[in-house]
């Protein structure tokens, strides 16, 4: 649920209405408009940890970003270092040209473990790690938007079309991973387009698909920056038939942790006779 109340996420007088008269240009001086982070300008004791650290406490400022613009960032920037790298780039250099700030201070190579699901393990999506970064800068804690993300990545269709004009390779074949994970939306997409993974085909692949995650990024902070956001992610049937028995303390057998569909890689022992 998006606050409306700035004042709760531990801003002081002087920071909200620094943010109040930047409205006006489009900027918010704590972050997107709305959105509050968890910690705000307090330490975990609850007192003032001091000027410098109130200047940096998230959220930070951010101003409505060009989507297309910040999805031809994202791919350009895989080239340089990977999904995470290229998700986050593409967000960072944006908004340093635009709001400055602490935006400066982030050491960009920090993003770089991420590619091939950190380290080339196949876990998160280094894009949706990206871009998890990004939204929690901008906006806070924010499980809403951070679950839009994470569940609009596993319904969708990479990579989209929205790159042809630049891209190395055209019109790719899609797939949808049904798992924010790297190494199944990894392995979808090779299968379907018979190919390996370490061909230029499937890096071109992710790369577009990193391109459209920062794009989603962006669209879902411009729209809460604009108060037009609202939460739209609802676990798939499956998941919540799944989890009547293995999830939360009124379950059968509360021995399960996540919100990914279960069938894509589990059996689904309920439709046995």
């Amino acid at each position: 649920m998006i606050e409306k109340t700035a004042m709760k996420d531990g801003l002081t007088r002087r920071r909200f209405l620094i943010g109040a008269g930047a409205l006006a240009t489009g900027v918010l001086a704590g972050g997107v408009a709305g959105c509050t982070g968890s910690t705000g300008s307090t330490g975990s004791s609850g007192t003032n940890t001091g000027n410098a650290a109130e200047a940096n406490a998230i959220p930070w400022q951010y101003k409505k970003l060009d989507v297309e613009a910040v999805r031809k960032l994202g791919y350009d920037n895989y080239y340089k270092d990977g999904c995470m790298y290229g998700v986050a780039a593409a967000i960072i250099e944006t908004l340093r040209e635009t709001t400055g700030g602490p935006w400066n201070t982030i050491p960009m190579d920090m993003f770089a473990y991420g590619e091939g699901g950190a380290f080339g393990w196949g876990t998160l999506c280094g894009a949706l790690n990206g871009g998890l970064a990004m939204i929690n800068l901008a906006a806070g804690k924010n499980a809403d938007l951070g679950n839009d993300l994470i569940g609009w990545y596993t319904e969708n269709p990479f990579p989209s079309d929205k790159h042809e004009a630049y891209c190395k390779f055209n019109n790719q074949i899609t797939t949808v991973s049904k798992s924010p994970l790297c190494h199944a939306s990894v392995t979808r997409w090779t299968e379907a387009a018979d190919v390996r993974v370490g061909t230029d085909e499937r890096k071109d692949r992710c790369a577009k698909l990193t391109g459209d995650t920062a794009a989603k990024v962006a669209e879902l902070l411009n729209k809460a920056l604009e108060g037009q956001y609202t939460a739209t992610f609802k676990p798939t049937a499956d998941y919540i038939t799944c989890m009547g028995c293995h999830q939360g303390a009124d379950s059968t057998l509360d021995n399960e942790q996540g919100k990914m569909n279960c069938v894509t890689c589990h059996e689904d022992h309920t439709k046995k006779s």
